[in-house]
């Protein structure tokens, strides 16, 4: 990653920092109904693979009066793990849990994203061919940078209604 800086006046604040990550990933049949989809992830600036965090590089404070800033790619722990279960024809279910845990610098202020997690439950029904209803919770938490400095730290709790059918329409056969 590379950044130009904009402004001509003080120091020059641009830069680059080098991303990179692992992220390994599975499906785990676990009898003929149930499948685990899993996923841990680590690395430095690549946050927005994982969607849920804001920046993938902060500002660290060199101490350096020519130089008093510079970009650094953040380092980054991601998991995921979810279970699917078809109890039979028409009902299924996924509960799953998901975290983003960055290692913020220090330059960056104290509402700052440092941790994200949710945990997601569903019950699905398959009423007719093509169509599917449904209902899901789920609750997510985030924690800043240094709670202790701020009040700011969310969570929330969401019950979500779906109804979902598909117009199946063929227009071209062979």
């Amino acid at each position: 990653m590379e950044w130009e800086d904009q402004n001509t006046s003080g120091p020059d604040l641009s830069g680059d920092a080098l991303g990179w990550g692992l992220n390994l990933s599975t499906n785990i049949k676990i009898g003929k109904k149930v499948t685990f989809r899993g996923s841990a992830l680590y690395g430095e600036g690549v946050q927005n693979y994982m969607n849920d965090a804001p920046v993938d590089v902060g500002i660290h404070n060199t101490g350096n009066s020519s130089m008093p800033i510079e970009g650094v790619a953040l380092p980054v722990t991601g998991l995921v793990g979810f279970f699917d279960i078809n109890w039979n024809e028409k009902f299924s279910t996924a509960i799953g849990y998901s975290s983003i845990d960055i290692e913020n610098s220090n330059g960056q202020t104290n509402d700052a994203f440092k941790k994200g997690q949710y945990i997601v439950g569903n019950l699905l029904y398959y009423p007719v061919k093509n169509a599917m209803m449904g209902i899901e919770f789920q609750y997510g938490d985030r924690e800043n940078f240094n709670a202790t400095a701020n009040t700011f730290s969310p969570s929330i709790t969401k019950v979500q209604f779906s109804f979902k059918y598909n117009f199946l329409e063929t227009f071209y056969k062979k």
